[in-house]
């Protein structure tokens, strides 16, 4: 058995002691924190609202780690202190706050309890003032923490001691707070404590007992997230959707154009330039003494027929009584015939007079 690891590997020195914060200098204190600004001073019994752990693995098997702890701001005078206090911290004084060094000595330790190469990598110190709180912020990547085995990952052994017979990370003392987050794509398969939505709180005050001590020891197996993707199969289904709706309105929108006789009545003056498709005229017409068949006629020949029967002339609005068609496909259709010359349009008043083209008008009676 390997001898004992020190009490150098302690997680945080600071996680049961208090912070001093002082005008010229900041001093560890056991059990309050003294905020010292000219002559006046203030003591916060409570040297802390709080400290939490993150750890949150990776499918490599490196875990990104995040320690914070917050400290009550009451007055001008603690803030200004909080603040130099955390510039120091932020500039890397060892004397200040929670150590990387620490974390560094654990995973050297760790490397050779577990045949992991384990480095302390990506370190980040930094401090923030909010809403009468200060917080001092250790975030860094700790290599190798978790086993990697096929789609498994297995968090646990870097927490051991002697060959599995004690743990590093002994307690929680009240206020603080662990949270160990389940990796992206990854899903908790097995674990010694509960979980809520892929996160294991842990809270103080509480002993973490090695597998030997008769206690719950921190291990989790995770296992890649075979739960479906919720959110692809609704898209297409909402794409799909769309695609056949705009279907069925343009092939609507079709019909009603191409109906006859039960659209609403339009007004011819309102109506006259709206244009449609044109057909190319029949090269070899009915002669005007035959009544040909009315079925086989395209619209336009219809049209052309009915004002040979006429005169060559004839009201727009005989032509819709006529042909029985509403107001606004013969305006449409007149238009088309007119553009392409097989019809003439003559205003008269509030009619329209149709001729086919080279036909007198100068003797029409407007009835």
């Amino acid at each position: 058995m390997r001898s004992h690891f020190a009490l150098l590997v302690v997680l945080l020195s600071l996680l049961a002691s208090g912070t001093a914060l002082a005008a010229g200098d900041v001093q560890t204190h056991p059990a309050t924190t003294d905020f010292v600004v000219g002559d006046r001073s203030a003591v916060n019994e409570t040297p802390t609202n709080g400290t939490t752990i993150q750890i949150t693995p990776r499918a490599n098997g490196d875990a990104h780690w995040n320690v914070s702890m917050d400290f009550s701001l009451h007055d001008e005078n603690e803030t200004e202190a909080f603040k130099r206090l955390g510039r120091d911290f932020k500039q890397g004084d060892s004397s200040v706050g929670f150590s990387a060094e620490t974390f560094r000595d654990i995973a050297k330790r760790e490397q050779a309890e577990t045949g992991r190469e384990m480095k302390i990598r990506s370190v980040n110190r930094d401090y923030t003032v909010s809403n009468e709180t200060g917080m001092l912020t250790l975030s860094f990547i700790w290599t190798n923490f978790t086993r990697v085995n096929g789609d498994k990952i297995y968090l646990g052994d870097a927490f051991l001691l002697d060959d599995g017979e004690s743990t590093w990370f002994r307690s929680l003392s009240a206020n603080q707070n662990l949270f160990i987050h389940s990796p992206d794509e990854y899903e908790i398969q097995n674990s010694n404590f509960g979980h809520n939505n892929g996160t294991i709180t842990l809270s103080g005050p509480m002993t973490i007992r090695s597998p030997t001590g008769g206690g719950r020891f921190i291990r989790v197996t995770y296992a890649e997230d075979s739960r479906p993707v919720e959110q692809s199969t609704p898209l297409l289904a909402y794409i799909a959707g769309f695609v056949v709706l705009v279907g069925i309105v343009g092939a609507g929108v079709y019909a009603f154009t191409q109906r006859d006789g039960d659209g609403p009545g339009t007004d011819s003056e309102h109506t006259d330039e709206e244009p449609i498709p044109s057909t190319t005229p029949d090269p070899n017409p009915e002669p005007e003494d035959d009544e040909p068949n009315l079925e086989l006629l395209s619209d336009e020949e219809r049209v052309e027929h009915l004002l040979k029967r006429n005169g060559g002339r004839m009201k727009q609005a005989t032509i819709v009584k006529e042909t029985n068609w509403s107001n606004a496909k013969v305006s449409q259709l007149l238009s088309a015939m007119s553009d392409s010359d097989r019809i003439d349009k003559l205003r008269i008043g509030r009619e329209n007079l149709i001729t086919l083209p080279g036909e007198d008008v100068t003797d029409f009676d407007d009835e």
